[in-house]
């Protein structure tokens, strides 16, 4: 029992549970492989053995061979469990992978292994978390790694995806953890300080109603190895049961350091306006620093930074403990700097392996990423900071707030005025007439708009600093995506390892799809603007600043630029390589009121602003009933 189930019969269906079709699981296909299903050397099997109806599926246990579900449609952000039946002579790599159609790849729950069964029919099945915004799914088996077993095979039968409760999927991890050392998750004095903003939010104090809490991991292939985020759901749904709806979201790169990930923030990151960011990832104190500033000055997100596990190898001497990977004593400086909860997941480690006598190798599946076990514990370090400590580093509303527009605020940072012939009403302001205004000085990033929409409702128009917000210099990029031209590349990783992984916006900003096109071996580049056109060529080793001035790169954020190698200087990049990202602008000029029947709704106004004092305007049109009962301000704690 846990988050991976065996039997000898079918697991039963909770009566709420919702059975996701998946055509040809049963396998009972004429001899076919069902179609979608991928298999190399599989085939379909008839034999009076078949545990369910007549037929199954089997694979010879040889490296290199595997098979794969068609893509399965599902919802994100909620719990499923996969089932089948399994007869397997040997454990045997498995993940679940997800996919979306954004343009940012989805991470996978790495099972890691299907069970050897000793070759009987054993019901097999796993829990797992569906993280945003993957909208479908993928079950792979791969035989990789193991001795292979020529003439012995792995056998699949009745392949069954459903929904699975919130309760149902918390009782399998609790029974995950049951079957490990005790571990003790009591927080300790300080623990949880720097997260006033988040537990405000859990608490139901902050926040916009409706609006989910959004995790945002960041980091190398040890961040993406705590996969589906499900500890941390957890943690915060056992501590905190009032809490929003949870979206975990992940990107990783190949030994990704704080350096390069600083970069994803600002190119990416910060536009989801995400409500906390976690890195599981060692680099460069100055890396760190970058990664945390760009948080702190674009977002208001609070930061959880958990010191590294430990190497199969090392001797966890105090030395080790203390520098291995990073001086720690530098790490935690940054983070109190920036009020980032740093998280001593390196000394729990150290003292859990001297109580179990377990060896660093024995939380690891491949000797350097973490196996489930390893996992959960990164997840229980963090769980002793999911708490309400006795006091915090600062005040959640330093950061954000909600602004009363009857009767209209007046603080230090926001004063709203009303003219016009506005009806006021239980801390609300309606209005059919044209010309009714709200007059708001705020101070900060963001702001967005909290009302109901309800059948014959109105618009208003929306003006920031003086202008229409849809001509306001509020504007964000996305996800660099590399394309080879050749693959692999030349130095090998993954194709946005090599990428900028930010750009920085300039002047004349104008929203455009950009191409960055590689026009030689040693990193010369061209970049292309689709509105713009032609816009300057540059080399990754240098900095480029585009004819326009809308587009700058730093080189220090496009990886492997330039690498020494046995002799040779080797370029992440080849000719005909392109990378290509959006910029578009995060601000609108109408919000509408009609809706099918009465509802709230929140909408962003205006996002990525200099953080700094503006004016807000929102005019009725006369065209229907407008109705709004507030607005909620964004302040980063730090400005350029």
């Amino acid at each position: 029992m846990g988050l991976r189930r065996i039997g000898d019969k079918p697991f039963p269906v909770p009566p709420e549970a919702k059975v996701i079709p998946l055509p040809g699981g049963n396998f009972e296909t004429d001899g076919k492989m069902p179609a979608g299903w991928q298999a190399e050397k599989g085939r379909i099997v008839t034999a009076a053995d078949a545990p369910e109806g007549k037929a199954y599926f089997q694979m010879e246990v040889v490296n290199g061979f595997g098979f794969h579900t068609p893509d399965i449609t599902t919802k994100p952000g909620r719990p499923y469990f996969l089932s089948f039946w399994l007869k397997s002579p040997s454990e045997q790599w498995a993940c679940i992978t997800f996919s979306s159609n954004e343009r940012l790849q989805s991470t996978s729950v790495n099972i890691p292994y299907i069970p050897g069964t000793g070759n009987k029919w054993k019901r097999a099945g796993i829990y797992f978390w569906l993280p945003v915004p993957s909208t479908s799914l993928k079950f792979h088996v791969m035989f990789r790694g193991q001795p292979e077993l020529p003439g012995q095979y792995i056998c699949l039968d009745d392949v069954q995806l459903r929904t699975a409760s919130e309760a149902e999927m918390a009782t399998a991890y609790e029974a995950e953890r049951a079957h490990l050392p005790p571990y003790d998750v009591t927080p300790q004095p300080g623990d949880g300080q720097n997260l006033a903003l988040s537990v405000a939010k859990w608490e139901g104090r902050a926040g916009i109603p409706g609006k989910p809490y959004v995790i945002w991991a960041i980091g190398s292939s040890w961040t993406e190895s705590q996969r589906d985020g499900y500890g941390l759901i957890y943690a915060i749904r056992k501590n905190f049961p009032m809490a929003p709806a949870i979206e975990y979201h992940m990107h990783d790169g190949a030994g990704t350091p704080w350096d390069y990930a600083a970069g994803w923030v600002r190119q990416f990151v910060a536009a989801d306006q995400p409500d906390l960011v976690f890195t599981y990832t060692p680099g460069t104190p100055e890396g760190l620093d970058a990664l945390l500033t760009n948080v702190r000055k674009l977002t208001t997100a609070d930061i959880i930074v958990p010191s590294i596990h430990f190497s199969p190898t090392a001797p966890m001497t105090p030395q080790d403990i203390e520098k291995g990977y990073v001086d720690w004593d530098k790490v935690r400086e940054i983070c109190k700097k920036h009020h980032a909860e740093f998280v001593e997941h390196r000394r729990n480690m150290a003292e859990y392996h001297k109580t179990t006598g377990l060896a660093p190798d024995d939380l690891l599946w491949d000797h350097t990423h973490q196996n489930q076990h390893g996992r959960i514990r990164v997840w229980d370090s963090i769980t002793r900071h999911i708490t309400h400590p006795n006091e915090f580093t600062y005040a959640p509303e330093a950061l954000e707030r909600r602004i009363a527009v009857n009767p209209p605020v007046a603080t230090a940072t926001e004063k709203v005025s009303l003219s016009g012939k506005w009806t006021v009403a239980n801390g609300s302001v309606k209005s059919r007439q044209a010309g009714d205004r709200i007059m708001v000085h705020f101070t900060g990033n963001r702001i967005d708009l909290i009302g109901r929409k309800a059948p014959g409702g109105g618009t208003v128009n929306v003006f920031i600093d003086r202008v229409p917000a849809d001509q306001a210099p509020a504007f964000f990029t996305d996800y660099i995506q590399a394309k080879p031209k050749v693959w692999p590349q030349v130095l090998g990783g993954q194709q946005g390892d090599h990428a900028p992984h930010a750009v920085t916006l300039g002047k004349n900003v104008v929203p455009q799809k950009w191409i960055i096109t590689m026009t030689s071996d040693v990193g010369d580049y061209r970049i292309v603007g689709s509105v713009t056109g032609l816009d300057g060529e540059g080399n990754v080793a240098q900095p480029f600043l585009s004819k326009s001035g809308q587009i700058a790169i730093d080189p220090k954020l496009w990886r492997n630029n330039k690498v020494e190698k046995d002799g040779k200087t080797l370029y992440g990049t080849m000719t005909g390589d392109t990378f290509n990202f959006n910029v578009f602008r995060r601000a609108t000029g109408k919000v509408e009121f009609q809706a099918g029947k009465p509802e709230p709704f929140s909408e962003p106004l205006v996002q990525n602003l200099p953080n700094t004092e503006h004016t807000l305007e929102i005019v009725t049109s006369g065209d229907g009933e407008v109705n709004i009962d507030g607005l909620y301000v964004f302040q980063p704690p730090e400005k350029d």
